[in-house]
C-alpha cells in the first residue's frame, strides 16, 4: 500500500513540470536594492525570498490568481512587476500589507477590469502601469483610491471612455499614456482638454528606430448619429409606451438579454419585476446603445456599475419604479446622456453631485411626480447644457420652488413647475399615482423587452456621397486561385542538395526531395503546424533546414527528431507564441537558431538544454520581456552571437541580459534593453501630444550600383507597356521603359524602397509588389506616380504604415493584405481622397480607427478581416462602416459580449468552469483532464491493494 502511494506520487511529479525560481537580480543605475526576477514560476516561489526584499519581477508565470495577502510577508516591497503571466483573478486584499509600494506593472495579463478595491492598500503608490491588459472597463472608485499617483499607463487595452469627473480625483497626477484605446472622439477631445488644462503630459509611443514622434491628428472612434424621438415626453406616454418598430419578447428574468445582439440600439423593458437592478446588466450594449427604458419594474435598488460602460447612451428612462433616492454612482459613465426621464418613482432626494456626472451633455430632466421638496441648485448650476425641467406633481416646498424658478429663468431653462406648493409646516397630501397607472397593471410576473438592432437604426439613414455620380470601377474582391505548391533544385547553389519550396500547404508535399537534401528552404506557406518526426526521412544528411513566412503556430512534440546532423533551423517571420523543449528534442548538433520575427514572448528553461552546442541565436522582433538567463549561461557555453532587438524587455531580465552579454562579450545596442524602457529609471525619446516635430523630408537616393537580378517580361497594349518581373531587384527598373502602365515585382528581393526610386514612370497607373520581403518604405518612394490609380502590397513584411507614404492624389484601390502591419500613424491615409477601395486583411492590427477613415469621403468598400481586432474597435468600426454605407465582410463573433460579461461579473471563476479563461489552451486542459484521470485510476488502484 505505501509503495504503491509513494510510486504514485513519484509519476504526479514526473508530469508535472519544474517549478521556475526566483532570481536576485542586479538594479540599473547602480541602485543599491534587493530585486528578485521570477522566471516560469508561481507565487510559491515568494517561499524562497527575503522578508526584506524591496522589488519583485515576475515573468511568463503560470499562475492565474493571486490571492488576498499573496505579498504581505514583504513590508518593504516597493516594486511589483507581472510580465505575460496568465494572471486573471485578483482578490479584494490581494495587496494587503504593502503600504511602502510605490510602482504596481501590469503587462500582458488578461485582468479585464479593474477594482478599486485592489488598491484600497496601496496608501503609497505612485506609478500604475496596466498595459495590454484586455482592460473593457475601469470601476469609478478606482482613481478616489490613488491620492499620489503620479504616472498612469493605460496603453493597448480595449477602453473607450474615461470620466474626467473621476480622474480629476488624481491631484498629483502628472504623466499619462493612453494610446492604443479605441476612445470614443468626443471622450478623447474631453481628456485631452483636462490634462492640457492641469498640465499633464501625454506620453506617446515615438518609433524606435526614427526616434521621432509625429502628432498630426487624435486616433479615434468617430460617434455615430442615431436619430431619437422628441425628448418631450407627455403625462399619458408616462404609463404607457410609444410604438416603434422592433423586436419583442416576453420573459421572466433579466437574464434573457442574453437573446440581444451586442448591438443593440434602443431596448425597452415593461412590466418586468426587477428588485434590484444588477452590476454591468447592460455592459455588453455599451458601444450601439443610445435609449435604455425601464417601465414598470418595481425597481427598489440600482447596483453600482448597474449603467456601466453606457458610453453612447442618450437617453434613460425609469418609469414606475421604488426608488426613494438618486444614487451619485448611478451616473458616472452615461457621458452622453441627454434625456434623464426619472417620473413616477417615488423620488424624495438627490444625493450630492449625482447630477455633476452629467454636466456636459444633459439637455432635458424630466421629474414629475415623485416625491421631492426641494432640489438643490447647487446640483443644477453644472448642467451648463440643460435645456428644459420637468418637475410637475411633486410636493415642493412654496420657498424653494420660487428659488428653482427664478434660477432658472435667469439661466434661460423651460420647466414646468406648476400645481400646489407647501410651507414649512405643512404636510403634503398623498399623491394619487394611480391616475396615471395603467389600469391592467398589477404585480409583474411575467414582462416584455422590445429591442432594435444598430442595422434597423441606420437602415434608413441616406448617405450623401459622391458615389452616385462617380464613374464605376471594377472592383475584384475574390481570392485567387489556390496555388499548389511546388519544390525546386536551387541551380544557382555549386552544390545541387539545396531545394527551395514555396506555396505548399502540407509537409508531405516534401516527398518530391531526395532523402540526401542537404538544405531546404520552405517560404510563402501555409504550414500552421509541424507534426512529430515531420522531418525523419532526411535524419543524417539534413544540414540545414529554414520556414519562411509560412504561418507556423504550432511545433509538437519532437518535430526534428532524427535531424541528428543539423546545424542550422530558421524559423524567421511566423505566428509562433511559445518554444518549449519539446519541439526541440532531437537537435543536438545545432549551431544557429533563427526564431526572429514571430509573437514569441515565452521560450522554457528546459528548451536551453536541448542547445547545449549552440553558437548563435536570433530572438528579435518578438514579445519576450524575460529570458531564463541563468540557464542559457549554464547550459549554453559556446553560445557567441544573440540578437536580442525589438523586444519589450522588463527592466530587471533586461539588466541581466545586458550583464550575460557583457560578460560573453556578445555586440547588442544597450538601448534595445534599457534606454528606451520606461519601467526603468533611464526613459526614452517621449513627447507631449502638444508639441509636433515634422522631420526632414529625407535625401533622395539613387538606386544602389548593383547588379540586377531576375527577368521581366513585357506585354504591349494600347494603353502602354506592362511589366512584370520574377525573382528581381530594385536594379531592374532600369530595363523598364518610361513610359509603362503598369510594373509588377513577384518573388523578388525588395527589402527596402528608397525616397525617389520611382519617379521616372510618371504614366504608372498600376504598381505591385507582391512576396518581396519589403520591408521599409521611405517617406516620398512613391514621388512623382500622379497618375498611380492601383497599388498592391501584398504578402511582404511591413509592420507599419506610416505618415507621407501614400501622397497619391489619384488613388483609387490599395491593397495591403497578408503583411503583418500592426500600426497606422495618425493621418497615413489623409490625402487618399479618391480612395475606393481599402483592404488591410491578414495583418496584425488590433484596431482600425474610424477617424483615420474619415479622410476618405469615396471610400466604398474596406476589407480587414484577419486582423485580431479587440472587441470595442470592430464594433465601432463596423458601426461606422454601416452608417457611411461601406462596404465589408461582418467577422462578429457570436458570444464575444458575453464572454466579456462573465470576466467582469464573475471574476473568471465561473467562466473558467465553462470554457478556457484568455491565454489557456486546450492542450492545458488536456493535461488538467489527463491528470485529473491519472489520479483517480491511481487511487483507486492503492485502495484496491489495501
Amino acid at each position: 500500500m505505501v509503495n504503491s502511494i509513494l510510486l504514485f506520487w513519484a509519476l504526479v511529479g514526473l508530469i508535472g513540470r519544474v517549478h521556475g525560481k526566483c532570481s536576485l537580480a542586479p538594479i540599473v543605475d547602480n541602485e543599491r536594492s534587493i530585486a528578485y526576477a521570477c522566471i516560469h514560476g508561481d507565487l510559491s516561489d515568494l517561499n524562497e525570498l527575503p522578508a526584506d526584499t524591496e522589488w519583485i519581477e515576475f515573468s511568463v508565470s503560470r499562475f492565474h490568481a493571486i490571492h488576498d495577502d499573496a505579498f504581505r510577508r514583504f513590508p518593504n516591497l516597493r516594486r511589483l512587476s507581472f510580465y505575460n503571466c496568465h494572471v486573471n483573478v485578483i482578490e479584494p486584499a490581494a495587496f494587503r500589507g504593502l503600504h511602502r509600494l510605490d510602482w504596481l506593472i501590469f503587462r500582458g495579463t488578461r485582468i479585464h477590469v479593474v477594482r478599486a478595491a485592489w488598491f484600497r492598500h496601496l496608501p503609497n503608490l505612485r506609478k500604475l502601469i496596466l498595459d495590454r491588459c484586455g482592460l473593457v472597463h475601469i470601476e469609478p472608485d478606482v482613481f478616489r483610491t490613488l491620492p499620489r499617483l503620479e504616472t498612469l499607463d493605460l496603453r493597448d487595452n480595449d477602453l473607450d471612455c474615461l470620466s474626467v469627473e473621476e480622474l480629476s480625483h488624481l491631484t498629483m497626477l502628472r504623466t499619462v499614456r493612453i494610446d492604443g484605446n479605441p476612445w470614443l472622439c468626443e471622450c478623447r477631445r474631453i481628456m485631452e482638454n483636462f490634462f492640457h488644462e492641469r498640465s499633464i503630459v501625454q506620453v506617446l509611443e515615438c518609433r524606435a528606430r526614427k526616434k521621432i514622434c509625429v502628432v498630426r491628428n487624435l486616433q479615434c472612434m468617430t460617434q455615430i448619429d442615431v436619430p431619437l424621438q422628441p425628448p418631450t415626453i407627455t403625462i399619458e406616454q408616462i404609463g404607457s409606451r410609444v410604438e416603434r418598430p422592433s423586436g419583442h419578447f416576453q420573459t421572466s428574468v433579466l437574464t434573457s438579454l442574453d437573446r440581444l445582439p451586442d448591438k443593440t440600439t434602443w431596448i425597452e423593458i415593461s412590466g418586468l419585476w426587477v428588485e434590484r437592478l444588477p452590476a454591468y446588466a447592460f455592459f455588453r450594449f455599451g458601444n450601439s446603445l443610445r435609449s435604455l427604458e425601464l417601465r414598470n419594474c418595481t425597481i427598489g435598488a440600482i447596483e453600482p456599475g448597474a449603467l456601466a460602460g453606457l458610453h453612447q447612451l442618450q437617453r434613460l428612462t425609469l418609469i414606475g419604479n421604488q426608488l426613494p433616492a438618486v444614487s451619485a454612482h448611478w451616473f458616472g459613465d452615461l457621458v452622453a446622456l441627454r434625456q434623464l426621464v426619472l417620473a413616477r418613482n417615488d423620488i424624495e432626494w438627490i444625493e450630492p453631485g449625482a447630477l455633476r456626472r452629467l454636466a456636459g451633455s444633459l439637455t432635458h430632466l424630466d421629474l414629475r411626480f415623485n416625491r421631492l421638496r426641494c432640489l438643490s441648485l447647487d446640483e443644477l448650476k453644472y448642467l451648463r447644457r440643460l435645456e428644459r425641467l420637468e418637475a410637475v406633481g411633486n410636493p415642493w416646498n412654496c420657498e424653494c420652488r420660487g428659488q428653482l424658478q427664478r434660477f432658472l429663468m435667469e439661466r434661460n431653462v423651460g420647466f414646468g413647475i406648476n400645481g400646489r406648493c407647501y410651507e414649512d409646516h405643512e404636510v403634503p397630501e398623498p399623491i394619487d399615482r394611480r391616475q396615471y397607472l395603467p389600469t391592467n397593471i398589477t404585480i409583474p410576473v411575467t414582462g416584455h423587452v422590445y429591442w432594435t438592432s444598430f442595422e434597423e437604426a441606420v437602415r434608413h439613414i441616406t448617405v450623401t456621397s459622391p458615389i452616385t455620380v462617380r464613374p464605376t470601377i471594377e472592383i475584384h474582391t475574390e481570392r485567387p486561385p489556390v496555388h499548389r505548391g511546388t519544390c525546386m533544385q536551387d541551380r544557382n547553389e555549386r552544390s545541387h542538395q539545396v531545394f527551395i519550396c514555396s506555396g505548399i500547404s502540407a509537409l508531405r508535399e516534401l516527398d518530391a526531395v531526395p532523402y540526401s537534401a542537404h538544405t531546404i528552404r520552405i517560404v510563402y506557406s501555409n504550414l500552421k503546424t509541424i507534426p512529430t518526426r515531420a522531418f525523419a526521412r532526411f535524419d543524417g544528411w539534413l544540414s540545414r533546414l529554414e520556414l519562411h513566412d509560412c504561418g507556423i503556430e504550432r511545433i509538437e512534440h519532437r518535430a526534428f527528431a532524427d535531424l541528428y546532423n543539423l546545424q542550422h533551423l530558421s524559423l524567421r517571420s511566423n505566428q509562433l507564441e511559445s518554444v518549449t523543449s519539446d519541439a526541440l528534442e532531437g537537435l543536438s548538433n545545432l549551431r544557429h537558431l533563427d526564431l526572429s520575427r514571430n509573437h514569441v514572448y515565452r521560450i522554457t528553461n528546459d528548451a536551453f538544454h536541448a542547445l547545449s552546442r549552440l553558437r548563435s541565436l536570433d530572438v528579435s522582433e518578438n514579445r519576450m520581456n524575460c529570458i531564463g538567463v541563468e540557464h542559457m549561461a549554464h547550459r549554453m557555453p559556446y553560445l557567441n552571437v544573440l540578437r536580442v532587438a525589438g523586444n519589450p524587455w522588463s527592466c530587471l531580465c533586461g539588466s541581466k541580459l545586458a550583464d550575460f552579454l557583457d560578460s560573453r562579450r556578445i555586440p547588442y545596442d544597450r538601448a534595445s534593453l534599457l534606454d528606451v524602457n520606461d519601467d526603468c529609471y533611464v526613459t526614452g525619446t517621449t513627447m507631449s501630444s502638444s508639441t509636433q516635430t515634422v522631420p526632414t523630408e529625407p535625401p533622395t537616393i539613387p538606386i544602389r550600383n548593383e547588379t540586377a537580378t531576375g527577368s521581366c517580361t513585357v506585354h504591349r497594349e494600347p494603353t502602354g507597356p506592362r511589366y512584370r518581373c520574377v525573382g528581381g531587384n530594385l536594379a531592374l527598373l532600369k530595363s523598364i521603359s518610361r513610359d509603362a502602365v503598369s510594373i509588377e515585382f513577384y518573388e523578388g528581393d525588395l527589402p527596402h524602397l528608397p525616397a525617389g526610386s520611382l519617379y521616372n514612370f510618371p504614366n504608372l497607373r498600376e504598381l505591385s509588389i507582391r512576396k518581396c520581403s519589403l520591408t521599409t518604405i521611405e517617406a516620398g518612394a512613391f514621388h512623382g506616380l500622379d497618375s498611380l490609380e492601383r497599388l498592391t502590397i501584398r504578402d511582404n513584411s511591413l509592420t507599419s504604415i506610416e505618415v507621407d507614404w501614400f501622397n497619391l492624389q489619384r488613388l483609387e484601390r490599395l491593397d495591403l493584405r497578408g503583411n503583418s502591419i500592426h500600426y497606422i500613424a495618425p493621418g497615413a491615409f489623409r490625402h487618399l481622397r479618391k480612395l475606393v477601395y481599402l483592404n488591410l486583411e491578414g495583418n496584425d492590427l488590433k484596431c482600425i480607427f474610424s477617424s483615420d477613415l474619415q479622410d476618405m469621403p469615396d471610400l466604398h468598400v474596406i476589407e480587414f478581416s484577419g486582423n485580431p481586432l479587440k472587441w470595442r474597435c470592430r464594433v465601432d468600426l463596423e458601426q461606422f462602416l454601416e452608417t457611411r454605407k461601406i462596404k465589408f465582410v461582418r467577422v462578429e463573433e457570436s458570444c464575444e459580449g458575453k464572454k466579456i460579461m462573465r470576466n467582469l461579473l464573475y471574476q473568471n471563476r465561473t467562466a473558467e468552469a465553462q470554457e478556457c479563461p484568455p491565454g489557456c489552451s486546450m492542450a492545458t486542459k488536456f493535461e488538467q483532464t489527463s491528470l485529473i484521470i491519472f489520479t483517480m485510476f491511481a487511487l483507486s488502484f492503492a485502495i484496491q491493494l489495501a
